[in-house]
């Protein structure tokens, strides 16, 4: 529950990001103190606050943001806002968690920003406010016009660089040495469609199934096999959309026995 909100009230989002569009842009404007929402979907969040105020909520967790200031939500995480002043204007990056998990571009695990409890997750410094406010700016102007997939990776990477060339990931015990941790079973998730274990999982990541499990409920508020169904199930979902491909071929390609077990969880 969020601010009175039941998690089963929430929107969940559903991106249509792949290969070719691994970064969605968004721009919005927030024209009253009415406005706000609370939702969760599978890829990752990062905006900026252009013009305005507005309080970002997770789970027992509140921060206010103005000019300049940022957010990070992570793989379904439950979250919402409310406007503190109006207007208010965003630009948000929202990210295949595939891409980030793969990409090495800037030589360090960028995932960690999002995966970290919210109140760990980067802000931003006093002095590159006004720095991260036109980096935010020029997304604005860029992508009000069209969308460009290789200016969305440029400018999300700087935005990365700016928020992550002091921070460190925090050394406490909620984390578990999260630099070693579930980032195997990621990638196993991300790299194979086929149903996966969460045995081989904690294989992958070299540990015990027992220290596993703990560990990724811990991080991602979901178990292992949870989560990995809800990325075949929307891989499959996308698929289905956007190809030729029976709906047997496609249930096979995600792991699924055939076409009536995957439409089970559609």
């Amino acid at each position: 529950m969020i601010n009175g909100a039941q998690i089963d009230d929430f929107k969940r989002f559903y991106f249509e990001l792949d290969d070719n569009k691994p970064i969605q842009i968004l721009l919005n404007r927030h024209e009253n103190r009415e406005e706000g929402w609370f939702d969760m979907h599978y890829e990752f969040e990062l905006g900026v606050v252009l013009k305005g105020k507005m309080k970002r909520s997770y789970l027992g967790y509140d921060i206010e943001i103005g000019p300049g200031e940022v957010w990070f939500c992570n793989m379904w995480e439950p979250h919402g806002f409310e406007i503190l002043e109006a207007p208010c204007e965003v630009a948000v990056f929202v990210i295949d968690p595939r891409y980030l998990a793969t990409t090495l571009f800037l030589d360090r695990d960028m995932t960690s920003t999002f995966m970290v409890p919210p109140m760990d997750r980067p802000r931003t410094a006093v002095n590159l406010k006004g720095e991260i406010k036109n980096l935010a700016k020029k997304v604005q102007q860029r992508f009000s016009k069209k969308y460009d997939a290789d200016w969305a990776k440029i400018y999300l990477f700087e935005l990365l660089l700016f928020l992550m060339e002091e921070w460190k990931v925090p050394l406490q015990e909620s984390n578990h040495g999260y630099r070693t941790s579930i980032q195997g079973a990621l990638r196993l998730i991300f790299e194979e469609k086929r149903l996966i274990t969460t045995k081989e999982a904690a294989l992958a990541c070299h540990m015990s199934v027992t220290k596993f499990t703990a560990l990724f409920k811990d991080l991602m508020g979901s178990t292992f096999s949870d989560f990995a169904l809800q990325y075949r199930v929307k891989g499959a979902s996308f698929q289905l959309k956007n190809s030729n491909l029976t709906q047997e071929t496609v249930a096979l390609n995600w792991g699924f026995s055939d076409a009536s077990h995957l439409h089970k969880y559609l």
